[in-house]
């Protein structure tokens, strides 16, 4: 079963993220709040996917994006902040803005994972409401 991590410190917010990647077949690892839970976890678990919130309560999550990076796990940041408050290293990596559909959630992750659509993943569409 894939694997998607879910770096998220606003509980609402990472309960919403994991329903929707767990409703379309994903297994979740975490949702982790900081930058050292994180790591902790990377350490003991693998992933295929992570999908990280950029502004942790007072910190960012780049220490974690080089970590996946290093170990070539892709992930998609999440940022209610502009683009542009990514350093230029990031630049096009994938993004998405909250508040996002769940639609456009996991249409990113199909596409990064290179699946096409499951049975699953279009029920957990249709009962996340309009998209």
């Amino acid at each position: 079963m894939i694997r998607i991590l879910v770096v998220e410190n606003e509980n609402v917010i990472a309960m919403e993220i994991s329903w929707i990647v767990e409703d379309a077949g994903y297994s979740i690892v975490g949702p982790e709040r900081s930058v050292e839970t994180t790591r902790q976890v990377l350490s003991r678990h693998k992933v295929d996917l992570a999908l990280l919130d950029v502004h942790l309560a007072g910190e960012t999550v780049f220490p974690v994006s080089e970590m996946l990076d290093a170990i070539g796990v892709p992930y998609i940041f999440l940022t209610s902040h502009p683009v542009s408050s990514l350093p230029g290293r990031y630049e096009g990596r994938p993004l998405l803005s909250k508040p996002f559909r769940p639609r456009a959630l996991l249409a990113l992750v199909q596409q990064i994972l290179g699946e096409r659509p499951t049975e699953s993943a279009n029920a957990a569409l249709s009962a996340g409401g309009p998209a």
